[in-house]
């Protein structure tokens, strides 16, 4: 029975050995304030198999813990299909979570939290909140020259637009680098987005600023780690 039994331990250990081998893609690590509130935010992409992906993004503090995580695929063309969504926020003791399941066409997703569940109808190409910015990167790495995302919030559906408004210096590790300094589009004169990408880092997000009502949201990279391939992987 033993003996019978070896072969199958090695292939197991053997299997699970190269599945933890797996390093991620991106490793980032940002200071950030949410409401007032210092935080830090650490973000990871790491691949799945079978080119399956997970973009990650922990945000805690001493009041306040955000957490989110992407699960989607590449098909054979390039196209990113969002499969799973999840987020996790507790401020001040007060919790919320709720979760994006993608059906396989992309035209539906299920927003489901602790009240329930419902279908929502969606158009091909739509993203969950946290891959949008994941795509955002890519599209300034390819410069495409569109900067136009549609994705499910909730149970809401968003349409964002970015456009290209300057460059600026910034430093990481004391040294200097050129970023592209992005603004959201917003008739809203209460909200304002900026956004700044190194592209000599792999149009990595080195600092976000947000604002709306008086309230404010701001992250700046500190660390930052990219796989060889990651450059490769992006484009």
């Amino acid at each position: 029975m033993y003996k019978r039994l070896a072969p199958l331990l090695l292939f197991t250990l053997l299997f699970a050995g190269s599945a933890q081998a797996a390093e991620p893609l991106l490793n980032t690590r940002y200071s950030a304030q949410y409401k007032g509130f210092d935080l830090t935010l650490e973000r990871t992409l790491k691949p799945l198999g079978t080119n399956r992906y997970q973009f990650e993004s922990r945000a805690r503090g001493a009041i306040a813990r955000i957490e989110e995580s992407s699960t989607f695929r590449r098909d054979s063309s390039g196209r990113w299909i969002p499969q799973l969504y999840r987020y996790n926020q507790s401020v001040l003791g007060i919790s919320r979570q709720y979760e994006l399941r993608f059906n396989e066409a992309g035209d539906s997703v299920i927003f489901a939290d602790k009240k329930g569940q419902r279908a929502i109808s969606i158009a091909p190409g739509t993203l969950d909140p946290l891959l949008y910015q994941l795509k955002l990167q890519q599209d300034l790495a390819r410069q495409s020259g569109d900067y136009h995302y549609r994705f499910v919030s909730r149970s809401k559906l968003k349409d964002y637009r970015f456009e290209i408004d300057g460059r600026e210096t910034l430093q990481l590790g004391g040294q200097p680098l050129d970023n592209l300094r992005l603004r959201k589009r917003d008739s809203d004169p209460s909200q304002e987005t900026l956004l700044w990408f190194s592209p000599d880092n792999g149009y990595q997000l080195m600092r976000l600023r947000h604002t709306e009502d008086g309230d404010s949201y701001s992250i700046s990279l500190k660390s930052l780690q990219q796989s060889p391939a990651f450059r490769q992987w992006l484009r």
